[in-house]
């Protein structure tokens, strides 16, 4: 047997052997002790949630909504922007949805997300829209490929969670919009997002997850490369994703999948919605879980955002028909920088003004998560196919099976 099919062979029984040793943790009964695995694995840390500090640079106004450009800074020399849409002639204070993206090409100007935003905000929502950690606008940061966030013990999804909740509690303090009424909603990276903000924000009074609900151990065997913000050290073995949603019980959840997503299989997303909606049930809120399976790929299509807001109309109390049902689809393309901030950090000089920590250059994910053979010898093994190379997916599974 060769070296890189040995590999496989052992961490695949490692993986088996993970899954059977799982605790099984009730989301009601154990809810806290979820919570702290949840952060444990991310690297989370509640005192790291930053302040945000928004100011719009530019208000842009169309037929039935007008949306604000706000850039401004999370933490020190982290620079932060986001699109707001707000409706006209609405009551305040508003509903509110957070739009989390996912790996759109353009942030929170690809247009699948811009169309959601603008049928929402037809409705009566407000919809914010805030670019990831280096996505959009941000790119400049690094999104793909930061290690310094494992090396100091953390995570990319950690710092993107813990901004997020910096933009709710923004959101919470703004007395434009009702407290009561703020809810959550993301596809593909923004479906992982979501699932987060499930077990670590309460606030949120009703979420709306797709292209991402199934199991943490499915996706921590592909053999590809990851997005780094999909590496979560340690999850293997302690958590799955129907705990994560279980935790937001009992209030309105919203799961949906399309048929023909080529990432995440039909089978793992009804494993993982039956099992939640036991959770509901068991809770006595069966009525406030669904789980849908459209047509459709992977991104966004305009069934999926119909049906996102049809839930968001239901739970946010919007109007029940759109400003018009005529509405030409606006695009826009106005950025909130004129060019990215020379003095603004990096991905990795953040995870290190958090920690406390060096620089390291030149690390690999390899360095960080060792598979069980020499260095040397890992970057030799041949790439196993075209979707990344032996060592970072080795390095993939040595860090999702972290304990």
């Amino acid at each position: 047997m060769k070296e890189t099919d040995r590999l496989f062979d052992e961490y695949e029984r490692r993986f088996a052997k993970a899954a059977a040793q799982i605790p099984l943790r009730d989301p009601l009964r154990d809810r806290a002790e979820i919570l702290e695995k949840v952060k444990s694995c991310l690297g989370f840390k509640d005192a790291w949630i930053p302040s945000i500090k928004a100011e719009p640079v530019q208000r842009l106004q169309m037929q039935y909504y007008d949306v604000e450009l706000l850039k401004g800074h999370s933490w020190d020399r982290i620079s932060i922007c986001a699109n707001l849409y707000l409706p006209h002639n609405r009551t305040s204070p508003l509903p509110l949805v957070l739009l989390c993206c996912g790996h759109g090409l353009e942030g929170k100007l690809t247009p699948i997300y811009q169309d959601a935003a603008q049928v929402l905000a037809e409705r009566g929502a407000a919809v914010l829209v805030p670019d990831n950690i280096g996505q959009g606008e941000r790119k400049p940061m690094g999104h793909l490929e930061p290690v310094m966030p494992f090396a100091n013990g953390h995570s990319v999804q950690a710092l993107i969670v813990m901004e997020t909740i910096a933009w709710l509690k923004w959101l919470l303090k703004d007395s434009r919009f009702d407290p009561a009424r703020i809810a959550a909603a993301g596809n593909s990276g923004g479906g992982t997002l979501t699932m987060f903000l499930a077990a670590l924000a309460p606030e949120l009074s009703a979420i709306a997850s797709s292209g991402y609900p199934c199991s943490f151990d499915y996706i921590a065997r592909k053999e590809k490369k990851h997005c780094h913000c999909n590496i979560i050290p340690g999850i293997v073995g302690e958590l799955e994703m129907w705990q994560l949603y279980g935790a937001y019980a009992p209030k309105p959840l919203l799961l949906f999948q399309a048929a023909g997503d080529c990432l995440f299989p039909m089978d793992s997303f009804y494993s993982n919605a039956r099992k939640v909606e036991a959770v509901y049930e068991m809770s006595g809120a069966k009525k406030n879980f669904q789980a849908v399976v459209t047509p459709g790929e992977h991104p966004w299509d305009h069934q999926r955002i119909e049906l996102l807001a049809k839930f968001m109309t239901s739970q946010l109390r919007l109007a029940a028909t759109p400003a018009t049902q005529n509405t030409q689809l606006n695009r826009l393309t106005q950025t909130c920088f004129e060019h990215w901030p020379d003095e603004a950090r990096t991905t990795d000089e953040l995870s290190c003004l958090l920690s406390g920590s060096d620089p390291k250059p030149e690390l690999g994910l390899w360095d960080v998560f060792p598979p069980p053979i020499s260095k040397r010898e890992l970057l030799a093994l041949p790439d196993p196919g075209e979707r990344g190379t032996a060592a970072q997916i080795f390095a993939q599974y040595e860090a999702f099976l972290k304990h």
